[in-house]
């Protein structure tokens, strides 16, 4: 099987992110610029941990589940509109049909934000992905394995029958702790 994260793997979402958590900070917070590696420690956790740690260091006057809630109406029109990442589509058609690979979308996103991220894509989603799992899925989020060992069942293969598809070092961290194989 296939296992494909969804944010900064298949659709180039973080751009969208970045700049709806900045729109809050500068609201709500100190106003500083996110930094790099800040961004970096945020792909693929979950919301609560990513909000929790951008309160803190920016100062923002909210709590988790009201920066979550802000953030999330934000990103709504923009996720409608996201668009692959260069080459994700010729990847999943290849694990798809032409290895024959079941697939799988493993997402550290709730449904809601799954959703209206492929909003416009659901033709495409319908066609070459037969399992999605999203946060909503499950208790613990990456850098815990608990995702991918969870797709892997929905697919009825074993975590060491996948390869995953990640590029955030939480989900790198999860898929070695999964024992599958992976593309970074």
């Amino acid at each position: 099987g296939a296992l494909f994260d969804l944010d900064g793997t298949l659709l180039d979402t973080e751009p969208l992110y970045d700049e709806a958590e900045q729109k809050i900070i500068n609201l709500y917070g100190n106003g500083k610029i996110i930094e790099p590696e800040i961004k970096q420690q945020l792909l693929g956790t979950p919301a609560n941990i990513n909000c929790k740690l951008l309160i803190e260091r920016y100062e923002v006057k909210l709590s988790v589940d009201e920066f979550i809630k802000m953030r999330d109406d934000l990103l709504i029109e923009p996720f409608r509109n996201c668009k692959f990442k260069k080459g994700a589509k010729k990847v999943v058609h290849k694990c798809k049909y032409e290895l024959g690979l079941k697939s799988a979308i493993a997402t550290g996103s709730s449904r809601f934000n799954f959703d209206n991220k492929v909003y416009n894509l659901k033709e495409w989603v319908n066609k070459y992905i037969d399992v999605v799992v999203t946060s909503d899925n499950i208790k613990r989020g990456k850098p815990n394995p608990d995702i991918f060992i969870l797709a892997a069942q929905e697919l009825g293969l074993r975590p060491s029958e996948c390869i995953v598809f990640e590029d955030g070092l939480p989900g790198v961290k999860a898929a070695l702790s999964a024992g599958v194989k992976i593309v970074v």
